[in-house]
């Protein structure tokens, strides 16, 4: 009996390593399945590439049970890349590549910390100057989000209407009628003090304090253009962008003309002076037309204010620049 129950066992035993064998050989005979076999140092075969799917093979034991093999794939070797693998599906998006960076904003440190989101109204009145001031010239609430999208703006076709940060030039645009073309209209020269008071009062705010007020701002800021859609976007790099396009306003020949906005051009679009305006006007001169919303503003000052706005916007690029500097830095 102890004899027939060993030769039993010894059977079994072999059925299954023949069993084994079999699907071995035929795991190695298909062609999905294919496995690159190397020899490592310590002399032991080893698959040097994972099989694309783990095959499988039904088997009987001994007892006539029947049950399924799944041969598990060997992982790939350090330093190995796969072909057209998916991304992890929790991996960080890094926003931005460091060498796209044109214009980087050094950290805040202890000396000169970051400006919260509660902060900013503080901030910008000690910075500044007396909030009934501000308050005559910019809708400040909520202000990083409106002087970011403003930002952007000036520099497209189009104002942001509901972020738009400017408020409107006082009383309405001055035109004279044009003789030689009824249905256009020149823009006087009284239309140039409408914005005086804004260009005097840019002209005189300290340049240091807008640029240290700026930079502890700019963590909030930066967070606030990539919450407008610009998930790849560095703020600073836009803003020196747009002063760059201002700067670069041509000089067109006076008195400019307009003619009142046609519904076309109205529709789903914003003002280029402020979203406010009961009655848009858009350059008759498609050029001029075509230009981005900072310079068509620049055009309705008078020259000697659009002038001004322009040194004071070369002052303001150069600290900008050097805020990619440590403090302490020359």
């Amino acid at each position: 009996m102890h004899l027939k129950t060993r030769s039993i066992m010894l059977a079994t035993a072999a059925l299954s390593f023949v069993a084994a064998a079999l699907i071995v050989w035929q795991i190695a005979k298909s062609p999905s399945a294919t496995t690159n076999i190397s020899s490592g140092s310590s002399g032991l075969v080893t698959p040097t590439t994972a099989p694309p799917q783990m095959p499988s093979a039904q088997i009987t034991d001994a007892a006539g049970v029947a049950a399924t093999v799944v041969v598990p794939s060997a992982p790939p070797p350090a330093g190995a890349t796969t072909a057209n693998a998916p991304d992890a599906p929790n991996a960080p998006h890094a926003p931005h590549a460091p060498n796209a960076i044109k214009h980087r904003v050094a950290p805040a440190t202890v000396a000169h910390p970051p400006i919260l989101p509660n902060e900013v109204d503080a901030a910008v009145i000690k910075s500044l100057g007396r909030k009934s001031v501000l308050r005559s010239l910019f809708y400040l609430d909520p202000l990083a989000r409106r002087f970011v999208a403003s930002v952007d703006g000036l520099g497209g076709k189009l104002a942001p209407d509901e972020l738009w940060l400017l408020r409107p030039a006082p009383g309405e645009i001055k035109l004279a009628k044009s003789s030689k073309q009824p249905d256009t209209q020149l823009i006087k020269k009284a239309n140039g003090p409408r914005y005086a008071r804004f260009v005097k009062w840019i002209a005189h705010t300290d340049n240091a304090a807008l640029i240290a007020l700026y930079a502890r701002m700019y963590p909030l800021l930066q967070q606030t253009y990539v919450d407008l859609g610009h998930p790849d976007g560095y703020f600073n790099d836009r803003v020196i962008e747009v002063i760059d396009l201002m700067l670069a306003t041509p000089n067109a020949r006076r008195p400019l003309r307009v003619q009142p906005a046609s519904a076309d051009k109205l529709q789903g679009k914003a003002s280029t002076i402020s979203p406010q305006r009961s009655r848009p006007y858009v350059f008759s001169d498609p050029a001029l037309e075509s230009l981005a919303t900072g310079q068509k503003i620049l055009l309705r000052m008078n020259p000697q204010d659009a002038a001004q706005m322009k040194l004071k916007l070369k002052t303001l690029r150069s600290g900008l620049v050097k805020l990619g500097q440590q403090p302490g830095k020359s």
